[in-house]
């Protein structure tokens, strides 16, 4: 092999190494920001009322098609494990409109909790969330401990739940 064949494969590897890091591994146990939200119904809530259970961020939009894909699956996710005590908010991100998330909502019949990031504090404080979807998975002592952009793998999610003690409730 040619050295300047070898010495491209190899930052590609590295390359590619460092992207599946920042997208898949969890941050060096980064705590949870601490900051309060509206849903899109006018109820107040500070995310650290749900310190002591999993927390499920899951940033969206309504015209992400990655987003809009990925909902029966999260919705699956919540009739498995709300019981358990996992809480799932879901954060939409500022350029929607409160009529497009509710609209969604009741199209999709979406069962967790929904705020409009209106002005954008909420993605801030999640390290400067931009993509969607984005989610973050928060430990019961309040340490996000995944962070995953793009499609959810719910394998993945789930073997981090039963790492808290829970497991998916058979329907």
């Amino acid at each position: 092999m040619k050295p300047v064949i070898k010495n491209l494969l190899i930052v590609l590897i590295v390359a590619f190494a460092a992207v599946v890091s920042f997208l898949v591994m969890p941050p060096s146990q980064q705590a949870m920001p601490e900051i309060s939200f509206t849903d899109i119904d006018g109820g107040e809530h500070q995310l650290v009322d749900y310190q002591g259970n999993p927390i499920l961020m899951i940033f969206w939009a309504t015209d992400c098609p990655g987003c809009i894909k990925e909902m029966p699956e999260l919705i699956a996710l919540h009739d498995e494990y709300a019981e358990q005590g996992l809480k799932m908010i879901s954060v939409a991100m500022p350029h929607d409109y409160p009529e497009h998330i509710k609209t969604m909502r009741k199209q999709k019949g979406l069962p967790y909790l929904i705020t409009w990031d209106k002005t954008g504090e909420i993605s801030e404080a999640f390290d400067n969330v931009r993509v969607t979807p984005t989610h973050f998975l928060i430990s019961p002592e309040g340490e996000i401990v995944m962070r995953k952009i793009g499609a959810l793998k719910s394998e993945q999610l789930k073997q981090r739940l039963a790492a808290m003690g829970l497991e998916p409730i058979q329907s």
